[in-house]
């Protein structure tokens, strides 16, 4: 006999990194050829009347995609049922992220009244069947029974997802899944498990589970009946002033929506930061309650690691984007200097209250190689990509918080920041930097302005007519687009030249 038949090669020969590979191929395919099906399928209601006496054609439609944790389930249940190994391979291809959602929907049939007989003696489907309402918290006590059960299950769990789930008494429920999730790596919680988690649920998150890197807080209003109705709706268990709370495993945090009832504030970050000394992300976006000094914090505190800044506060009340003041009682520190001496800073995305050409290049203080202001200072930014930096409505220069940016001191020094925007991409070649000031956006490599002149024109009676004004598609928000009624307006490009020349002459306003 050969060698070849003594050494047959099957597939559990091969090593398991392969066979792991070839398994998830496998279920991606069930996924995009159709057999696993991605969309669920209703039929055209058709009245009871016409279909008592009537032959009548009823049409199938789609009614809504899958839940993507739903179909790995799909995709991967004849891989599942193929042997053991195939069995726990599976287990972490499904658990692998978990989403706990607050159900939403209508009523469905009670179940015990199908197996009735009809009361009127007549067909089944003359009768009206009684209607219950589902548990819209069915999910999250199944998945907490099914851990306490299956305590191997939880641990295959690399990502944790909760929405909708906010009240006082669901939240122990969170807390006790999280507990068994060992493995946990990323971590998505309603805000108000900063205000309902005891120190004990806090310490085991932050001490307890070592791989765990990510943390997000999503925010959401509540209805007035909802905060009526909970008697709990003040509870705060301040588990963040507790000083075992650690949060230097943390490499992500991210705050995104605000919320009516004891949101998250800049007291908050200041606790955080107090632990949190290597975070290479902060996204803080769509909240109307955290200011420039909580950002100003957690930067502070992981000034030699972060990586990305994206910090974009919301108010309603404005077109756009506006800042709070910082909280009375907090340091007050130069933010400018704050994020140019986070030397690892890549990404940046920021809105900020005042603004100054050392948001763009260090201050000499920071290193002996900085004395060539022009040269060297610089070198010492990584930023790459598309930054964008926005001065929101009412925003003023650092060196003149008093003054209104037309002042001709206030006007200098944005000019400043807008040159040393021009020297850092110089030095950077895959650096593009966008600077939103009010009701116009910069655009520093190519000397332009984009806003809407149409009323400075009109003013000026035909004396200021900006040569090369072109077409714009850009917006409040840059390249991303309008934001509320201006995109009714027509937004052109006119030099950097031309719009301080209409700044000068009062046709122009940084803000209407």
């Amino acid at each position: 006999m050969s060698n070849s038949a003594q050494h047959k090669t099957t597939i559990a020969s091969l090593p398991w990194e392969i066979i792991a590979n070839v398994l998830i191929l496998a279920a991606e395919a069930n996924i995009t050829e159709g057999y696993a099906p991605s969309y669920t399928y209703g039929l055209s209601q058709v009245s009871r009347t016409l279909q008592l006496h009537h032959k009548v054609q009823v049409q199938k439609h789609i009614t809504g995609r899958i839940p993507p944790d739903i179909l790995r389930w799909k995709a991967s249940d004849a891989i599942r049922q193929t042997c053991s190994v195939w069995h726990e391979w599976a287990l972490g291809y499904n658990f692998k992220e978990l989403y706990v959602r607050r159900w939403r929907g209508g009523e469905s049939w009670d179940p015990k009244f199908l197996a009735l007989p009809s009361p009127s003696g007549g067909p089944l489907t003359s009768d009206i069947f009684p209607v219950v309402y589902q548990d819209p918290y069915r999910t999250l006590k199944s998945t907490v029974t099914l851990f306490q059960h299956c305590p191997h299950l939880a641990s295959h769990v690399r990502r944790l997802w909760f929405t909708g789930i906010y009240q006082f008494s669901n939240l122990e429920l969170i807390f006790k899944i999280i507990r068994g999730c060992q493995n946990l790596r990323s971590l998505t919680l309603p805000w108000s498990a900063l205000r309902y988690g005891s120190v004990d649920d806090w310490i085991h998150i932050t001490n307890n589970l070592p791989r765990l890197t990510s943390l997000e807080f999503l925010g959401m209003d509540l209805r007035q009946s909802q905060i009526d109705g909970d008697k709990n709706i003040n509870v705060n268990c301040q588990a963040l002033e507790d000083i075992r709370v650690n949060f230097s495993k943390i490499r992500r945090l991210k705050i995104h929506g605000c919320s009516n009832v004891q949101n998250i504030v800049d007291e908050d970050l200041w606790e955080i930061a107090r632990t949190a000394t290597n975070l290479e992300e902060v996204h803080i976006t769509g909240t109307s309650t955290i200011s420039i000094a909580g950002i100003t914090a957690l930067l502070s505190a992981s000034h030699k690691s972060i990586k990305v800044l994206n910090f974009a506060p919301l108010d309603y009340n404005t077109s756009g984007t506006t800042h709070l003041n910082p909280s009375p009682g907090l340091p007050k520190i130069h933010f400018c200097d704050v994020v140019t001496s986070c030397r690892n800073l890549v990404d940046v995305n920021v809105s900020i209250p005042h603004i100054c050409e050392h948001i763009l290049c260090p201050p000499p203080q920071y290193s002996k190689e900085l004395l060539n202001f022009n040269g060297q200072s610089q070198k010492m930014l990584k930023w790459s990509g598309n930054t964008i930096i926005r001065l929101p409505y009412q925003g003023r220069t650092c060196t003149h918080p008093d003054l209104p940016l037309e002042h001709p001191d206030s006007r200098a020094q944005i000019q400043e920041v807008l040159s040393a925007a021009r020297r850092l991409q110089q030095s950077t070649r895959e650096l593009s930097i966008e600077l939103i000031i009010g009701d116009y956006t910069f655009t520093p490599g190519a000397f332009s302005v984009a806003g809407d002149f149409k009323e400075a024109k009109k003013m000026s009676e035909g004396l200021w007519q900006p040569e090369g004004e072109r077409d714009s598609r850009k917006g409040p928000w840059g390249s991303s687009g309008v934001w509320g009624d201006a995109g009714m307006k027509r937004w052109t490009e006119i030099g950097e030249d031309d719009f301080f020349e209409g700044v000068r002459s009062g046709l122009v306003r940084f803000e209407h």
